[in-house]
């Protein structure tokens, strides 16, 4: 099982990291792209301006004695070395790293920047290249003036350009870094706040007894108002099915009362006849009598099961008081004493002990789970009922020493028409349903659990208040 919340709040923070990532990736590479051509660009212009601004003003006399003594062109040091370094309308960040050289058509050096020095730039081929000069990287451009002859030469260090990069690089990556956080941590908050009324009906649902179908009303979006119809129509034909099942019950049960009645009256009456028949007649019909009288006994039961089902339930609200448990317990014995007599006990339930319990229907759950410890434990096994309470509920517990059930058959021991034993068994598989249906109109607990070596615990938490 998977949690749409957490995979839609996935699915968006992979989204927004993606979208991030590819859309600064893609502003780095354009922002790399773009310098590139304008620090081109802008050793194409001084070159074009040093030859219309300074070589082409230069005779052929000068160029002579340019190629026998080069000029200096000394540019002072702004003390800048990187952009992060405040400029001024006067300094420029960047100034003292763009050099030039004028060279001859055979290669002479006219004149250079003292940021260059004497040392020859180019390789005398037109257009952009790039050169190791020193430690440093270098971008050069040469461009070569066929009217004066004269090949001119700017450059550029490659650190300038990589220091221009990392600062655009990197503010294009940190707002990205800084906003990504805060639209995930919304985000989230929006799907908390789109996904609480499915967190509500779930609560609903979680809290709604198994007994309450009726429709389920709640304010939700039109996509949840579908489901919440889809449930209330499920609901409705659940309701519709039960009350059917309890109308048959009721139906079938009361339909079965007098044949059954009719079949006893029969029954006794054969037995008185073959009383005053001879012993051999009497020996060979015995089996057939206590046969006829176990079966007519056995459907008695289940009609009184299906009977008692149906009555509880009918029951829309119990008759609660506050009752001492010791005397409940007393009756349950009292009504029992052909069944227990077999078996040890150890009863310990506190004299004063008072809980607030409908006492008739408590007594019939009590008498369904002693009746059933007895019938599934061993003869003379002991039997313990013990009880307990504190402020906020009272506890009782019935521990055998029989067969116990395995956990599977403990999950489905509260399901109606369910039998541990379907050959061994005589009941209906009505009693522990009926039991758990009272219970929970206590607003209690009904649970089963374990008893090493073997046996049964059935426990029953009841509150103390009524609710």
């Amino acid at each position: 099982m998977f949690s749409l919340r957490l995979l839609l709040s996935l699915l968006m923070l992979v989204g927004i990291v993606l979208t991030v990532t590819f859309s600064s990736i893609l502003s780095t590479r354009d922002a790399m792209h773009e310098v590139e051509e304008l620090f081109d660009a802008q050793m194409v212009q001084t070159a074009k301006m040093l030859e219309q601004f300074y070589v082409e003003q230069l005779t052929e006399e000068q160029l002579v004695q340019l190629a026998q003594r080069p000029i200096l062109f000394h540019v002072s040091d702004s003390k800048i070395e990187t952009f992060a370094d405040q400029a001024n309308p006067i300094t420029l960040s960047y100034e003292h790293k763009l050099s030039f050289q004028l060279l001859s058509s055979a290669g002479q050096l006219l004149a250079y920047s003292d940021s260059s020095g004497e040392q020859l730039l180019t390789n005398f081929t037109q257009g952009y290249d790039t050169r190791s000069i020193g430690n440093e990287l270098w971008h050069v451009y040469s461009f070569f003036s066929l009217s004066h002859q004269v090949w001119i030469v700017t450059a550029q260090r490659d650190d300038v350009r990589q220091e221009l990069v990392s600062l655009i690089i990197s503010n294009t990556w940190r707002s990205p870094l800084i906003i990504a956080p805060i639209m995930m941590f919304f985000m989230l908050l929006l799907t908390y706040y789109l996904f609480k009324p499915v967190k509500l009906l779930e609560r609903h649902l979680n809290k709604r007894p198994a007994q309450d179908l009726t429709p389920i009303n709640f304010t939700l979006p039109t996509e949840l108002a579908s489901i919440q119809k889809a449930l209330n129509s499920y609901l409705l034909r659940i309701a519709d099915t039960i009350i059917r099942e309890r109308r048959f019950s009721a139906d079938a049960a009361h339909e079965l009362k007098t044949p059954l009645a009719i079949i006893k009256l029969h029954s006794d009456g054969l037995n008185d006849l073959l009383s005053s028949q001879a012993p051999e007649i009497q020996l060979a019909t015995l089996a057939y009598i206590e046969a006829i009288g176990e079966g007519v006994n056995r459907i008695n039961h289940t009609v009184e099961q299906l009977l008692l089902l149906s009555r509880v339930d009918a029951i829309e609200a119990l008759n609660q008081t506050d009752c001492k448990l010791v005397n409940i317990i007393e009756n349950v014995i009292n009504q029992l004493l052909h069944v227990i007599a077999d078996y040890e006990w150890h009863i310990d339930i506190p004299a004063e002990m008072t809980i607030n319990a409908d006492p008739f229907y408590l007594e019939l759950v009590l008498k369904n789970i002693i009746e059933n410890a007895c019938k599934y434990s061993p003869v003379e096994s002991l039997i313990t009922i013990e009880a307990s309470q504190d402020n906020n509920q009272a506890m009782i517990c019935v521990m055998d020493q029989g067969r116990g059930m395995s956990d599977e058959e403990i999950g489905l021991a509260k399901n109606r028409f369910y039998r541990v034993d379907e050959n061994a068994s005589q009941g209906a598989g009505l009693g522990l349903s009926i039991c758990q249906h009272i219970i929970s109109l206590h607003h209690g607990e009904l649970t089963f659990s374990q008893v090493e070596p073997h046996g049964l615990n059935v426990r029953i938490v009841l509150p103390q208040t009524q609710v």
